[in-house]
């Protein structure tokens, strides 16, 4: 499968027919979500924890969205 395979919270797989509705978008390299939707799911975390998560899951996004555009870029 490609494309971001990002469910949402409104997916109920008891009331859903047909294909799974997956976000589709660009995914980030190595991953199974886009941009927007990695951020969303692994930003979770306990009060305590949450916003030091949220810092390095925003540190890792960064991460590799420089990655990716060094590789466009190698790619010509």
């Amino acid at each position: 499968m490609s494309g971001c395979q990002y469910l949402g919270p409104e997916y109920d797989p008891h009331r859903h027919r047909g294909a799974t509705p997956f976000c589709g978008a660009e995914t980030i390299q190595g991953k199974n979500y886009c941009h927007e939707h990695y951020y969303v799911v692994y930003k979770k975390g306990t009060a305590v924890h949450g916003k030091k998560r949220e810092k390095a899951v925003d540190q890792e996004i960064a991460e590799l969205k420089r990655q990716q555009e060094l590789e466009e870029i190698e790619n010509g």
